[in-house]
């Protein structure tokens, strides 16, 4: 059982005499560092990485961690709370420790690890990871918000868009591909480099079992695509999914901001721009793909005033 929240000495963040307390470890001093949407951070003595999860919600997938660790693969497992747990509650918001990894973010100049990287990872066996379903609760919520003032002047844009991923969707549920180890947000941040090699990969909380197509599409992120594809190996890829993931991802990136009203310059970078260059990078994946794609295809506003839900289908879910 998870121990009982608490309130911790530190007010801002775990404090030393809650390392100790919880965790048995002595450490000197809490350095904040680089987190995300859903969690402050700390560096403990350059020894250990403290995360504090910024919603009550139980953290989920920490055992994970531990079992792709075990596999052999550079996952920073959790530390184990004194009790055998894989975190501890602090007041309203739970926190973790792990061992501090050093190295820097993968960039664009890294896509030979990082291809490398995936492929392994979607060689990877015997994990217990649900089915992907392909559903994007965000991005329905997004279509009810088209009159928000950083996409209003683009809402008929954002509402086609919106009714090409259902369309895609249709397509791709409808066939029966080999379904791997997908991370879903691969490379970046969530890649860490040294001494060229890959030592860390990082934030598995959208993990799922999918179609490799799913991780692939960030092949189009940067400037060596057609390289990445060849380093990770891909042939035969699926066109439907590859149009989901990169529609999907341009659509969720720009979801989450709207909805959590955060980083409005990252709505135009991470979703209108990802939208405009769609059939473009499309067209590159082309060689590696069965199947055609039709450029634009499903992107026709039926009504915008009155969007319909979408459909729902596909085995297990997350």
């Amino acid at each position: 059982m998870v121990p009982a929240p608490r309130t911790l000495s530190g007010e801002q963040h775990p404090s030393p005499q809650d390392l100790e307390h919880d965790y048995g470890l002595r450490v000197a001093a809490l350095l904040p560092c680089a987190g995300g949407f859903e969690s402050d951070c700390w560096v403990a003595d350059d020894r250990w990485f403290v995360k504090r999860w910024r919603g009550s919600e139980p953290p989920a997938r920490l055992g994970l961690l531990e079992e792709l660790g075990t596999a052999g693969m550079p996952v920073p497992a959790p530390i184990r709370t004194l009790n055998g747990e894989f975190y501890t509650a602090s007041g309203p918001r739970p926190y973790a420790v792990f061992p501090f990894v050093r190295g820097r973010e993968a960039v664009d100049d890294d896509w030979r690890l990082t291809a490398e990287a995936l492929k392994s990872v979607h060689d990877l066996a015997g994990v217990d990871l649900p089915a992907t379903t392909m559903d994007e609760p965000e991005i329905w919520q997004l279509r009810e918000r088209l009159d928000h003032p950083w996409i209003r002047d683009r809402r008929r844009e954002v509402a086609a868009s919106i009714y090409r991923l259902e369309a895609t969707i249709e397509r791709a549920r409808a066939k029966v591909v080999r379904h791997v180890v997908c991370h879903r947000d691969f490379g970046g941040s969530n890649l860490l480099i040294d001494g060229g090699q890959v030592v860390a990969i990082l934030d598995w909380a959208q993990a799922v079992l999918g179609p490799r197509e799913h991780d692939v599409w960030m092949a189009a992120e940067g400037r060596h695509g057609s390289s990445f594809l060849a380093a990770y190996g891909a042939n035969d890829l699926d066109v439907d999914h590859i149009e989901y993931a990169l529609l999907a991802r341009a659509l969720r990136d720009m979801a989450g901001r709207v909805l959590q009203e955060v980083d409005r310059p990252g709505v135009d970078t991470w979703g209108f721009d990802r939208i405009a260059r769609l059939d473009r990078d499309l067209a590159m994946f082309g060689p590696y793909c069965t199947g055609r794609a039709t450029p634009g295809r499903s992107c026709r506003v039926a009504n915008v005033g009155s969007p319909r839900r979408p459909g729902r289908g596909g085995a297990g879910g997350v």
